[in-house]
């Protein structure tokens, strides 16, 4: 009954009822339109793949092995890229305020500055909020007990591009020539390749937060649609990756 339920859940709601509608208008149009039968049952099989679990692991599994987080990671800062956040006023914690992506790379940056004392520069603007990214997740680091004699913000970056050249410029100005890099496992291929374009030459990755976990068990609800979004994120992964290597060349180091 359990699993029964879970089936029929994902067909209910988004993107499982456009599975459903698409092959309901492919069984209408079979006899009288065969071509517009086809391409909706197409579109039916892309949903559904295309939203599963396990094709999400797959399309993640590439980026995310790019590189190993260090055993003993050392540098002169930590450099943490943000992933959005809100400004509302009325919260209890500072935690609220950030999308659970940003939340889980700002959880990871203050253990790492337990681990080493270390800096932390993070970097992120206010492109959709009136509130900087990078000052919403410093409110939370101090409230996650890092001083904040300890955070240094970026508070004008738009995106990853402006992220590093502006981490740049800041690093440049207080003497740090080796960051660790902060961000998720399946964001840090395009990271690390703009970074280095801005002239970061000393650059050791610290990736985060897998989605893809190889040789782990699967159940049937990772073949439902809406099991996963996440291959989006590699699909984003991989078109910005490909628009910066014909910008700036086909550098893949």
């Amino acid at each position: 009954m359990f699993i029964l339920k879970k089936i029929l859940v994902a067909f209910l709601l988004p993107p499982g009822t456009m599975v459903v509608a698409f092959l309901l208008l492919a069984f209408y149009l079979r006899r009288k339109e065969r071509l517009a039968a086809l391409f909706c049952l197409a579109m039916a099989a892309f949903t559904w793949i295309g939203t599963t679990h396990a094709f999400a692991d797959l399309s993640l599994r590439p980026l995310e092995s790019a590189y190993t987080r260090p055993e003993k990671p050392q540098g002169d800062v930590i450099v943490m890229l943000c992933a959005g956040s809100r400004d509302w006023t009325n919260v209890l914690s500072a935690a609220e305020n950030l999308y659970p992506h940003t939340l889980e790379r700002a959880a990871a940056a203050a253990l790492l500055h337990k681990k080493t004392g270390l800096p932390i520069i993070i970097t992120g603007g206010s492109p959709f909020s009136a509130y900087p990214e990078a000052e919403a997740v410093a409110r939370w680091l101090e409230e996650a007990g890092v001083p904040r004699k300890a955070l240094l913000t970026e508070p004008a970056a738009r995106d990853t591009i402006e992220s590093a050249a502006n981490v740049k410029k800041l690093c440049d100005e207080k003497g740090y020539k080796k960051i660790l890099l902060l961000t998720f496992a399946y964001h840090m291929p395009r990271s690390v390749f703009l970074f280095k374009k801005a002239g970061f030459t000393d650059l050791v990755p610290f990736p985060v937060a897998r989605r893809a976990m190889p040789g782990a068990k699967r159940d049937i609800t990772d073949y439902l649609p809406g099991s996963s979004l996440e291959a989006r994120a590699a699909l984003n992964e991989r078109l910005g990756l490909l628009v910066y290597r014909l910008r700036f060349g086909g550098d893949k180091n």
